[in-house]
């Protein structure tokens, strides 16, 4: 700081004044460098004797008033320049959010917000969950931050909520990668009394939308694939709903993939789809996996033909979404539930307890439903190329 600017903030400056009216301009200085000669014919409204290109750093805010008059409003005490704002790049993906929040209330969906501290974060076997307490006196209650607002939005369905969809923080522990934060935002919508061809269309055409509205690049077409086409393409396997871990091991043998890890029919499909089928397809392209495996159903519905009614959503590299033909059977949920608890244990997961109001709202009833969870900081990713979620700043 030069000893100009510090006799003037010391002795001279009105200290975080209000904001004065009248003003003509305000904001940062951008770059006092290119005003200097401008700056130093104007003098400050509260120290008239005061020369402002003496004073004025690079992000000081001030207030520009006629008679070449300067205030001071807030001065830069940091080495931060108004080159390093983020707001530019912030103000893209909160616009980003208010498009999305655009196109639902257009198709007619209810806007929600469900809780952020919930008894039960969801029963997903492999996610690390993030745990808290809350105290009252003596008493004690256990509770999570949620991994999805799933199990939430399906009691809202249950009361009679038709088209809803929620843009939330989730949170999951352990989890750092250039594709993965401990918290992000997912966005999930349903809907009630239809099934997984109505939301693969709300996709495609939310997809869309956001490419023209931000003006880039929409994919170049739509490419649907079911599980099964895929291991018979890539691996020339006849990959069923009967297919047992036995002819998994024997497949990851026959294609060299390392299942040192594998310890359930799961491990061996995933590791087996990931390193052999997964991403085999132009990144161009917005692609639809659907027909999943029984044992990987996890809250959809399993077919009369024994695939699980799911699907997942890729384009530029990245797994976007996860949709599902809603599970609406009570007894089915919790057996599953209890299913992911015990997968939970085994793999030493944090315990945790299922959510009976959740289960009463499946007792009332749930109507026939689909919906999808979806990754808006991939998305974002996808659309504006970009390598790292750590890039976008929000």
């Amino acid at each position: 700081m030069s000893k100009r600017r510090d006799e003037y903030l010391q002795k001279h400056w009105l200290k975080y004044p209000e904001m004065p009216r009248g003003a003509l301009r305000y904001g940062r200085v951008q770059q006092i460098r290119l005003g200097v000669q401008i700056l130093t014919d104007w003098t400050f409204k509260d120290a008239a004797e005061i020369k402002a290109g003496d004073v004025l750093v690079d992000g000081d805010l001030i207030a520009l008033f006629p008679n070449n008059q300067i205030v001071l409003l807030t001065p830069n005490l940091t080495e931060k320049t108004p080159k390093s704002d983020k707001w530019p790049e912030q103000k893209k993906w909160f616009d980003y959010l208010s498009m999305i929040r655009t196109f639902f209330k257009e198709k007619r969906f209810q806007d929600v917000k469900t809780p952020t501290l919930v008894a039960c974060p969801g029963t997903e076997p492999s996610l690390d969950v993030f745990e808290t307490e809350f105290e009252l006196g003596s008493r004690k209650l256990k509770y999570f931050l949620p991994t999805s607002p799933e199990l939430n939005l399906k009691k809202l369905l249950s009361e009679g909520a038709e088209r809803i969809f929620e843009i939330a923080s989730v949170f999951r522990n352990g989890e750092l990668t250039e594709r993965h934060t401990p918290e992000f935002t997912m966005l999930e919508w349903y809907r009630a009394f239809a099934n997984l061809s109505a939301i693969k269309m709300d996709i495609i055409e939310l997809v869309e939308y956001l490419a023209d509205q931000l003006k880039v690049e929409r994919p170049l077409e739509v490419l649907t694939f079911t599980m099964s086409d895929l291991f018979k393409k890539h691996c020339n396997f006849n990959f069923t709903p009967m297919t047992t871990i036995e002819e998994l091991k024997q497949l990851a043998a026959d294609q060299k993939v390392d299942v040192a890890s594998a310890t359930s029919i799961d491990d061996y499909f995933y590791l087996i789809f990931m390193e052999k089928i997964e991403n085999q397809w132009p990144k161009d392209r917005l692609v639809f996996v659907e027909k999943y495996p029984p044992y990987q159903a996890a809250l959809a519905r399993v077919g009369n033909d024994g695939w699980a009614e799911r699907f997942e959503v890729y384009w530029q590299g990245l797994e976007l979404a996860n949709a599902f033909h809603e599970l609406n059977n009570p007894v089915l949920q919790r057996e599953r539930a209890q299913e992911d608890l015990h997968k939970k244990q085994a793999l030493g997961k944090k315990p945790i307890e299922l959510d009976q109001e959740f289960f009463t709202a499946l007792d009332y009833g749930l109507p026939p439903s689909a919906g999808i969870a979806l990754g808006l900081e991939r998305l974002y990713m996808a659309l504006f190329k970009l390598k790292e979620i750590g890039s976008i700043s929000k």
